[in-house]
């Protein structure tokens, strides 16, 4: 629950972060988060005593931050005090407004979300509070999209432009936009996501100091990607052509969907053989998944008739995509010793790193309610499936930083037996500190992380995030697994 309500608190000090790393300022909050979560005892304790004087003030945003850092320093206990003091000395305030946000998510349809809207903006109007307005873009844009999915495109417009945050503008359109695009309203969408790439460049550009303007230039090459697709959509393929070049140059190194949307544009424009020249760097670059190839096949085929046969080709890309992730790799080994750990699967059973000696262990921190840890999951059953049949490699799936009061445990094994995943869940609960022991002795810092052990225990290659194919992700683990297994 308490996490759920803190949603505007989080997402302000996202904004916050991409501020500091523009403006190297610490704000006063950033600068207590920073002392809170040193390694140095006196920091900690500095910022323990700043955290009692907050209790001082008569403002709620003081006493919300207070328990915040109390949270972070593993005081558990007087967090849950001070929480407790300002549900009742702060009636209508940031607590409740929270709380009460979560009728406009819960409810089913349009209509039920707008009416909520309208209970709670009532009750908590936006000129009554300072700081962050992204609570109320949420709620908005809750309202918003579940009229886009009802195709009520008036109303889903209407609400999509509420946005109050302007570094979060972008997203609310784009996210309105991608459901009238499903449902065929092209022309709308196409307006949505020009908007959102207007704004988001304008962020790139003139705009770079402001709140959340890191934040915001992230979008841009999607939106730009997205617009593409629609006018492609509409055969304005000259257009098209043009928007999927921003976004080509937009980043140093462009997606493998911007890739791909451009190649499906000069395929329309009867452009084979600079399509076939995108998608040949795109297949050598290893970042091809198995639809992309066939599509790679067929121009191979059109445009190298006589040549030879394309698995012959592709057998050679595949050995020099290889060699490279090998050579790649020998830069990022490592032999550190793991920390040691007991949990408990799923079903109750207990496992510790102990009983795992003498396998290549693969261990895969994540959460249900993290999306790139779930987007790594299709490569992830993949790499599992491919050494099923290996008693040596053995991969584990760590779920840690549960939220809210449900039942963690039968979340995670819902979320795995839903999505028919074959993998073995351990949970690293909170202790009674508060704290997901595993996760921080590991010194974790955000999610998905992987880390591939030896035989003996010992660390040889850490993974954080998940970007490129599934493909690519499976080619670059058993890289791995093969590097250690030779070591």
């Amino acid at each position: 629950m308490k996490n759920r309500i803190l949603l505007s608190i989080s997402i302000m000090t996202l904004f916050i972060g991409g501020t500091y790393a523009q403006n190297r300022k610490d704000t006063t909050s950033q600068y207590y988060y920073r002392l809170a979560t040193s390694k140095v005892a006196a920091d900690r304790e500095l910022v323990t005593g700043k955290s009692y004087e907050l209790l001082q003030s008569k403002k709620e945003s003081d006493w919300m931050l207070s328990m915040q850092l109390f949270n972070v320093l593993k005081k558990k206990a007087t967090s849950d005090s001070i929480l407790a003091i300002i549900k009742t000395r702060f009636p209508g305030g940031l607590y409740w407004r929270g709380e009460e946000v979560a009728a406009i998510y819960d409810a089913a349809t349009g209509a039920e979300k707008e009416a909520a809207y309208k209970k709670w903006l009532k009750k908590y109007p936006i000129n009554k509070f300072e700081g962050s307005r992204i609570v109320y873009d949420y709620a908005a844009n809750s309202v918003a999209s579940a009229y886009a999915e009802e195709k009520n495109v008036k109303k889903a417009l209407y609400y999509a432009d509420q946005g109050q945050t302007p570094a979060w503008k972008g997203e609310a359109w784009a996210a309105v936009a991608q459901k009238l695009e499903k449902h065929g309203y092209i022309n709308e969408a196409l307006a949505l996501y020009k908007k959102a790439a207007a704004n988001s460049y304008a962020f790139r550009t003139t705009r770079t100091k402001e709140e959340g303007a890191g934040f915001a230039a992230m979008g841009y090459r999607g939106y730009c990607t997205s617009i593409a697709r629609c006018l492609l959509k509409k055969n304005n393929t000259d257009s098209a052509l043009a928007y999927i070049q921003k976004a080509y140059t937009a980043d140093k190194k462009p997606s493998a969907y911007v890739n791909q949307t451009y190649i499906e544009i000069l395929q329309a424009m009867g452009r084979d053989k600079e399509a076939y020249e995108k998608a040949d760097e795109i297949v050598q670059g290893g970042e091809a998944d198995n639809k992309f190839r066939e599509v790679h096949k067929g121009l191979y085929e059109k445009l190298n008739a006589g040549g030879k046969p394309y698995a012959e080709y592709m057998k050679e890309v595949q050995a020099a995509v290889t060699k490279k992730v090998i050579a790649n790799l020998k830069n990022t080994i490592i032999n550190t010793p793991s920390p040691a750990w007991v949990l408990k699967d799923v079903n109750g059973n207990t496992v510790s790193s102990e009983s795992l000696k003498g396998k290549i262990v693969v261990l895969d921190f994540w959460a249900t309610w993290c999306g790139p840890c779930k987007r790594s999951f299709p490569a992830m059953q993949m790499a599992v499936n491919k050494y099923k049949d290996n008693p040596d490699v053995q991969f584990l799936f760590i779920h840690t930083w549960e939220k809210g009061a449900g039942d963690a445990t039968a979340a995670a094994k819902k979320y795995i037996e839903d999505n028919k995943f074959d993998f073995r869940v351990l949970m690293d609960l909170k202790d009674e500190n508060g704290s997901n022991k595993v996760v921080e002795d590991f010194g974790i810092s955000g999610i998905p992380t992987k880390f591939i052990l030896d035989k003996n225990g010992n660390i040889r290659f850490k993974v954080t995030g998940f970007t490129g194919t599934d493909e690519a992700a499976v080619e670059e683990l058993s890289a791995m697994i093969e590097m250690i297994e030779k070591s």
